[in-house]
């Protein structure tokens, strides 16, 4: 049983099972829920196909539909990416919980403790966040000519339009009730995958960032020849009065746990480095193509507002991705920087040795990759800005 993980990560582990991505739940529910999330998402395709091949002379709509395609793919990426990769995350899982029982005293436990707290915490926040921005997104054109008609009635009934435009073959006033819960749902379901995805790969990042903190500091308390006595408080002491066989164990403990911690970021950049990618170029492309999009609604303040949280979602989105790996680059180049700054002076040869080692493997920073191509931090966060621009003002030109 996964004691540990289902205390600290109970609320991700609720959203990865309602949609059958929890590996630990049982086999029907593994099967049968990622494959209608993945029917569902994938229906929606051949609509847009449809608008796109009906609607090819619109420069408008072509826009339209290319965008929705993407976010439409976007879903499938990462549920994609949860099946394959199932016994990869199953290993990340069980690797997480070992860590739980091998770090265990009191300093290690609580700021394992305090990171699982953040990332729980950005977990309430970023879901609460997501449905109510999904829930405007969805009832601003649907709901709301219809809450203005019972305010400010006019002579004749406001239109209602679909948060998402597609063509049905069938009459949509007639049918409006239907294809709004149809594509409700297909919203809802593509927008929980995000959600359970996104916070769980944050909490699995913060809590390699507190192995790297954990890690650190005790380098830091060793390379600074301290002792903990009795009640509690640390005293600096002379080099010779320490028992170099401790100082040398000490090392040897804190080498063996810097390892774990770097299998554990390569199991975690092995589950997630199709995504970075994929997100890196797919969130470019909603970015460029929603600036196309909103060009043409400048006057039409709800569809201003309905673009505004796309938008706001895609780059919140890259924004998870790029600060968890810089975050991660960070602590893990922290410990060089602690061992860098021992008195290694003072030192027995064979503890240089060990010095050494720990500053050889912590020279270079972990990192979480996009496709083993380029590392994700706030420079590729930018860099994916700076291109979505540029390719709008291309796009720009072949407006009308």
């Amino acid at each position: 049983m996964l004691v540990n993980i289902l205390r600290e990560y109970n609320i991700n582990r609720k959203f990865l099972s309602c949609l059958g991505f929890w590996p630990f739940q049982r086999k029907l529910a593994r099967y049968s829920l990622p494959i209608f999330c993945f029917v569902l998402e994938l229906s929606y395709l051949p609509f847009e196909i449809i608008t796109l091949y009906m609607h090819r002379r619109s420069k408008q709509m072509i826009f339209e539909c290319l965008y929705q395609m993407t976010v439409t793919i976007a879903f499938l990426v990462k549920l994609v990416n949860q099946l394959w990769n199932r016994s990869k995350f199953q290993r990340l899982y069980e690797t997480m919980e070992n860590h739980w029982n091998i770090f265990t005293n009191d300093f290690e436990v609580q700021i394992m403790k305090n990171y699982s707290g953040i990332s729980q915490k950005f977990t309430i926040s970023y879901s609460i966040l997501i449905y109510v921005m999904s829930t405007m997104f969805i009832t601003i054109p649907s709901l709301g000519p219809i809450f203005l008609d019972i305010v400010l009635p006019l002579n004749e009934s406001r239109p209602r339009h679909l948060a998402l435009y597609a063509e049905y073959g069938i009459d949509q006033n007639k049918y409006f009730v239907g294809i709004f819960l149809y594509t409700t749902i297909m919203i809802m379901v593509g927008l929980t995958i995000m959600v359970a995805v996104d916070t769980m790969h944050i909490a699995c990042t913060a809590h390699a960032c507190s192995l790297f903190q954990v890690i650190g500091h005790q380098i830091e308390n060793v390379s600074n020849m301290r002792e903990v006595d009795q009640t509690g408080y640390r005293a600096n002491t002379e080099y010779k009065l320490f028992n170099e066989k401790v100082i040398y164990r000490e090392y040897i403990l804190c080498l063996k746990k810097h390892q774990l911690a770097i299998e554990y970021v390569d199991i975690l950049n092995d589950t997630h480095k199709i995504v970075g990618i994929s997100f890196s170029l797919i969130i470019g492309m909603i970015f460029s193509l929603l600036g196309i999009r909103i060009v043409y609604v400048l006057d039409q303040v709800e569809e201003i507002i309905r673009f505004f949280f796309i938008i706001t979602g895609a780059l919140i989105q890259l924004m998870i991705v790029c600060y968890s790996g810089q975050k991660l680059m960070d602590e893990s180049q922290n410990i060089f920087h602690r061992a860098y700054a021992a008195e290694w002076y003072k030192f027995s040869p064979r503890l240089k040795s060990l010095l050494i080692i720990i500053l050889y493997r912590s020279v270079v920073p972990c990192k979480l990759t996009a496709g083993n191509l380029f590392p994700l931090s706030m420079v590729i966060f930018a860099t994916v800005i700076r291109t979505g621009i540029s390719y709008f003002t291309a796009f720009l030109s072949f407006k009308d």
